[in-house]
């Protein structure tokens, strides 16, 4: 059995002192804010830590919802006073993922746990006397330390033990529907099936940076700890060769679409990444012919997929497709939870977005996959230079809104250099802005999808 991956968090530090209390995190004001409506989650994390007196940085610069810092180092007694929920909730909101004390209010710690917001790891130092803002640090929870990455200095961490899988699920509710300790809608438990949230990246348009991202996310999620399983669904097999697996004939999907393997034979371990995959080859291309003339051809994809997801415990698929709306692609949008797309940041944006949220409505309204939804859009090859690259990112938010993420991936040599090395960018350069941008946008993709889930 393949080891799993450290569960690693990299980022900024804010430092804080002796007894913050929940009235620093987040003021009383703002507690009719309800965390499960996903404008008012974002509110939340715009007035996180506001409470603080002004003889702090700011957290927040004015008029954003998300912090620049990840990590939260603190002195005693963090989230004293009182047993606000809204006070981790805030925190993760703003983009905190982990907070570490010396100790903690015992109720703030058994509301971070029960939330699954932010990970309250207990320093066996006073690391508040030793951090500054604005240092980069490292927590490795498996190793319990965690690492200022300039000087290189390491501190101990006590272990999570017991509630870090509680967190890492999601919260105790999120953890006990897992386990199938409680039940989903009118059900005694929810199906083993349905633990995976599959999601699609899908363009009708090529070079838009759809490999780039599913590489990218999965290993981002592999990184944070989660169980993904990637489906390279593209003859062309850029995501396995971006990933440094060998393109072999008869290991695709190919076989698996048309009934004569069994999908979980052509899963594979991708070598150090702590991910699956099931690697694409030239031959897939003619599954676009064969599956058309198969029964339920649409539904190839699923049915395939349906046993895989009863025997392993993934947490996401990630379905890689083909630039084109062919048999290919619609089988993922049949099979699909969700849909990523990818928009690079040029004059055509808007049009190829109407078609693919025309084809989601399509797929919805004719029952061939009803709960599909577009889960968000992804705007990509970004250039800071340019004033169309501005005005296109506008225009779509100004169409469609929330549906676009905050992130925005830019242009970036060693982006572009990675899958030449057969490695995801944060493995190639981790500092690279390319790197950076996508493990921000993993942050939000598995906020925004926890929401999701726990709408379903």
């Amino acid at each position: 059995m393949r080891k799993e991956k450290r569960r690693i968090i990299r980022g900024k530090v804010y430092v804080l002192g002796d007894n913050i209390d929940t009235d620093q995190i987040i003021p009383a004001q703002y507690l009719n804010l309800v965390p499960t409506i996903p404008e008012e989650y974002s509110k939340l994390g715009s007035y996180a830590l506001s409470g603080l007196p002004d003889t702090h940085a700011p957290f927040i610069a004015p008029g954003a919802s998300a912090s620049p810092y990840t990590i939260i180092v603190a002195g005693r007694n963090f989230g004293c006073g009182s047993s606000r929920e809204h006070a981790p909730v805030a925190l993760g909101a703003a983009g905190v993922e982990a907070v570490v004390a010396e100790s903690y209010a015992r109720i703030f710690f058994r509301n971070a746990v029960s939330t699954g917001e932010v990970f309250p790891c207990e320093s066996a130092e006073r690391l508040c006397e030793i951090f500054t803002t604005g240092m980069d640090a490292e927590i490795d929870l498996d190793a319990g330390r965690i690492v200022e990455e300039h000087s290189a200095s390491s501190f101990a961490l006590k272990p999570l033990g017991a509630v870090r899988p509680v967190i890492e699920a999601g919260g105790l509710f999120e953890y006990a529907r897992a386990a199938g300790m409680i039940g989903g809608k009118g059900s005694v438990a929810i199906p083993r099936e349905r633990r995976a949230r599959i999601v699609a990246l899908a363009n009708q348009k090529g070079g838009v940076g759809k490999t780039t991202t599913a590489v990218n996310l999965a290993a981002c999620l592999a990184d944070a700890g989660r169980r993904v399983l990637l489906i390279d669904l593209d003859p062309q097999a850029s995501a396995t060769s971006g990933l440094g697996v060998a393109k072999e004939a008869g290991t695709s999907v190919y076989k698996a679409l048309l009934g004569e393997v069994r999908m979980e034979d052509r899963i594979i371990p991708v070598p150090d990444r702590g991910l699956d995959m099931i690697p694409s080859e030239v031959d897939l291309a003619g599954a676009e012919v064969d599956v058309a003339r198969s029964d339920r051809y649409l539904h190839r994809l699923r049915d395939a997929l349906l046993p895989v997801l009863g025997s392993r415990d993934y947490d996401f698929v990630i379905l890689d497709c083909p630039p084109s709306l062919g048999i290919l692609t619609m089988n993922a949008l049949a099979t699909a939870d969700a849909l990523v797309i990818p928009v690079q940041c040029e004059y055509y944006a808007l049009e190829g977005l109407s078609i693919m949220t025309q084809l989601v409505q399509q797929m919805r309204s004719s029952g061939t996959n009803p709960d599909l939804e577009l889960e968000g859009i992804l705007m990509t090859m970004y250039d800071a230079r340019t004033n169309l690259a501005h005005q296109v990112v506008r225009e779509v938010r100004k169409h469609l809104g929330r549906l676009v993420y905050k992130t925005v991936i830019p242009r970036s040599v060693r982006l572009s250099e990675a899958p030449s090395h057969g490695l995801p960018a944060g493995a190639y350069d981790r500092h690279s802005t390319g790197a950076k941008a996508y493990y921000r946008f993993g942050k939000e993709f598995m906020k925004r999808s926890r929401h999701a889930r726990a709408k379903a």
